[in-house]
């Protein structure tokens, strides 16, 4: 479940969150009547938002390439699937 969580959850959620941190904390107000500063905010959070989805797509990349590179097993191994005998859980481990 950890491990789901921080490959598949993480990648996703934690930009999102530190992008509406930056909004929040560092959003400026805009002074009445002043439209080209409105629109210059506007096309910060645009490019802000832009970086951050950028960010989010090269996280899950690394997240991927994790899962694939990280293996232990080589790929066609046949697992044998965990079992409980005698009340005690076997892992799985690979066929011979």
């Amino acid at each position: 479940m950890a491990r789901a969580l921080l490959l598949i959850l993480l990648p996703i959620v934690l930009p999102l969150l530190l992008y509406f941190a930056y909004i929040k904390f560092i959003k400026r107000p805009v002074p009445a009547g002043d439209a080209g500063e409105a629109d210059e905010q506007e096309r910060a959070r645009q490019r802000t938002l832009f970086w951050i989805s950028l960010g989010m797509v090269v996280v899950a990349a690394a997240a991927f390439a994790t899962l694939r590179f990280s293996g232990t097993v080589a790929p066609g191994t046949v697992l044998e699937a965990p079992r409980l005998i005698d009340g005690k859980v076997v892992p799985s481990h690979p066929v011979e």
